[in-house]
């Protein structure tokens, strides 16, 4: 009974420190979930698989306080929102079938990756709005620091596309791939740091919930994994999403950038040990 309880307080306060620095830094609480619970000796796949469902809950707890704040782009998100969910249930699909060690290796490249694009790619504050943006409207304004900031983005026929290889990686490795998420938002689309924290948080519940439905039917979630998890992510990622808007853009990009690198790191190493 007390190993019982002390697992379950062991994953609640998981998920609580996952919600929130996911959250926080706009990579999504999956994807430090995903290498905690394979350093605990849970099976890669089953990993991965409880870690989208908790997605979910990650992308309900902080949306709200975002949505209040006027952070996520609700018809930026909608429009991508179509291409992630497209590529997440190809991504689930694939993952059932491939080696633990190869999602090790594709966990950390495509992280590593996306911190690269996202060094390279700069944010682009000038330049004529598209045909596609100025349909579908994606433009809009926020107080950050006691003053109203206004952006326009634009690319978007070129972004979308590009959100098919975001849902593939949160499909097949169990998490919300936020940080190519951003990455595209920001220097494709031309989003704030914030606006694009807020909105791949808003994209990532709605590519779990698509990627989800391909782990259930397998079996690989087992609810007394999830279940902590999920309540300690809401708790976290509500915190997380409150804190977001009382610190600059430049400390939020640090937090994603640390983040990003430490689960590389893991990443790696699992990958070697699993050959």
């Amino acid at each position: 009974m007390n190993i019982l309880v002390l697992n379950i307080a062991t994953l609640v306060a998981i998920g609580l420190g996952a919600g929130f620095l996911g959250s926080l830094s706009g990579l999504g609480g999956a994807s430090i979930i995903t290498p905690i619970l394979v350093g605990l000796g849970v099976p890669v796949k089953t990993a991965i698989a409880n870690s989208v469902v908790t997605i979910v809950a990650t992308s309900a707890g902080s949306s709200a306080s975002y949505l209040r704040d006027h952070y996520t782009n609700i018809r930026a998100a909608m429009y991508l929102e179509l291409f992630t969910i497209m590529g997440g249930i190809i991504g689930a699909s694939i993952a059932v079938l491939v080696p633990s060690w190869m999602l090790y290796f594709f966990f950390a490249f495509f992280l590593l990756s996306s911190l690269l694009i996202r060094e390279k790619i700069k944010p682009k504050e000038e330049g004529s709005i598209d045909k596609l943006t100025a349909i579908l409207k994606i433009h809009g304004r926020y107080w950050e620091n006691g003053r109203l900031r206004e952006y326009v983005g634009r690319n978007t026929a070129i972004g979308g596309p590009l959100m098919i290889i975001a849902g593939l990686a949160a499909g097949a490795l169990g998490i919300g791939a936020g940080a190519f998420k951003t990455t595209i938002m920001e220097g494709v689309i031309g989003l704030p740091v914030k606006v694009s924290s807020a909105t791949s948080n808003f994209i990532i519940g709605m590519t779990g919930l698509a990627a989800a439905t391909v782990y259930v039917k397998t079996g690989l979630v087992d609810p007394f994994i999830v279940g902590p998890l999920i309540l300690g992510t809401s708790i976290g990622s509500i915190i997380g999403s409150r804190i977001l808007g009382k610190i600059s853009d430049k400390k939020a990009k640090m937090v994603s950038v640390a983040l990003t690198l430490y689960i590389i790191l893991q990443m790696l190493i699992k990958g070697a040990q699993a050959i």
